[in-house]
C-alpha cells in the first residue's frame, strides 16, 4: 500500500476527527483516539476520496449504518510498510543474534505485531530455514487489517516486486535464491506453504488485545507504533514487556522514535543500531 499522503479539498478539523473516532469506538467497539493525529488525519482524507465523502457527517454515517464499512475502513487506516528483507543488514545481525541465542532451545516463540502484507514473516522463515531452527520456531502474526492478514496468510508477492526482493536477499546471502522458497503462479509469486504451517495468523488490536505474560522469545514491532500517540506506546510497550519472557527481544523499526519511552529498568540496548532491545531480567 502506498503510504504517500493523499489530499483532498476537504478539511477536517479536530472535532470532525474525534467525532469519527468517537462513532467507530461506540459502533464497533474499535479505540482510534492513540492514532497520532496528523497521520489519522491523512487516512481520513484518503478514505473521504475513495468512497466520495463530501464532509465528516458523510463518513459517520456510513460508520454507523453499515456495519460492514468498519472493515474497509480499518484496511485504508492501516498503513503497511514493509518488503522482503527490508534493512539486508538488520536481517544479517537477527540471523546471528538467533544462532547464538537459541541453537541449544528446543523452541522459539515469536509474536509479529503488526505484520501487514506478511513480508516480514517470510523473511523470518527464511531465516530460520538457513540456521535450521525452522522446525522448532512458533510464530504468531497479528494485524488489526483483515485484508493485511488475508494477504499474508495467502503467501503471495505481485511479481512486479521480484527484482526489488531479490536485491535484497542477494544482499542479505548471495547464496540464497529466491526461487528456493517461492513459486511463480501467473502474477504473482507465492511463498511455499511448508515455510508457513508453524505461523497462526490472528486479527488483534494492539491497543485493546491481552497479550499474555511470559509468552515470547521475540517481539518484532516495527515500523508500527510511529503512528500512535505518547499515552498508547506506553501502553504497547508494558504489555509488550510484560509478554515477553525475561531475556527476550524486542525489536522496533528505523522509523520508530521510541528510545525516549524504553524503560532502561525494564530494557536493555542489544543492539542499538538495528533497535533490537532485551528485556532484562
Amino acid at each position: 500500500m502506498s503510504t504517500e499522503p493523499i489530499t483532498t479539498a476537504v478539511e477536517i478539523t479536530d472535532e470532525e476527527m474525534r467525532s469519527i473516532q468517537d462513532a467507530i469506538m461506540k459502533r464497533y467497539g474499535i479505540d482510534f483516539f492513540n492514532y497520532e493525529p496528523k497521520s489519522f488525519k491523512r487516512r481520513l482524507q484518503r478514505i473521504y476520496r475513495k468512497f466520495n465523502f463530501k464532509s465528516s457527517f458523510d463518513l459517520w454515517s456510513r460508520a454507523l449504518k453499515d456495519k460492514d464499512f468498519v472493515h474497509e475502513f480499518i484496511n485504508e487506516v492501516s498503513v503497511g510498510l514493509t518488503s522482503l528483507f527490508r534493512d539486508p543488514e538488520f536481517w544479517k545481525t537477527y540471523k546471528s543474534l538467533c544462532k547464538s541465542q537459541f541453537k541449544d532451545q528446543y523452541r522459539i516463540n515469536v509474536w509479529h505485531a503488526g505484520c501487514s502484507s506478511g513480508e516480514e514473516i517470510y523473511t523470518t522463515a527464511i531465516v530460520w530455514d538457513q540456521l535450521n531452527f525452522l522446525d522448532k520456531v512458533k510464530s504468531t502474526a497479528t494485524d488489526i487489517s483483515s485484508r493485511s492478514l488475508a494477504q499474508a496468510e495467502s503467501g503471495s508477492i505481485l511479481k512486479a516486486k521480484l527484482p526489488e526482493y531479490d536485491r535484497n536477499l542477494k544482499e542479505f546471502d548471495s547464496s540464497i535464491n529466491i526461487h528456493d522458497y517461492f513459486d511463480e503462479d501467473k502474477d504473482e509469486i507465492v511463498f511455499r506453504e511448508k515455510y508457513l504451517q508453524n505461523v497462526k495468523f490472528k486479527n488483534s488490536n494492539l491497543i485493546m488485545e491481552d497479550y499474555g505474560v511470559h509468552q515470547y522469545d521475540i517481539i518484532f514491532c516495527r515500523n508500527v507504533l510511529i503512528y500512535f500517540d505518547g499515552p498508547a506506546k506506553e501502553k504497547v510497550i508494558e504489555k509488550i514487556y510484560n509478554a515477553l519472557k525475561p531475556g527476550g527481544f524486542f525489536i522496533i523499526g528505523f522509523l520508530d522514535s521510541m528510545l525516549s519511552y524504553l524503560d532502561e529498568d525494564k530494557f536493555e540496548y542489544y543492539d542499538l543500531r538495528q533497535r533490537i532491545f532485551r528485556k532484562k531480567n
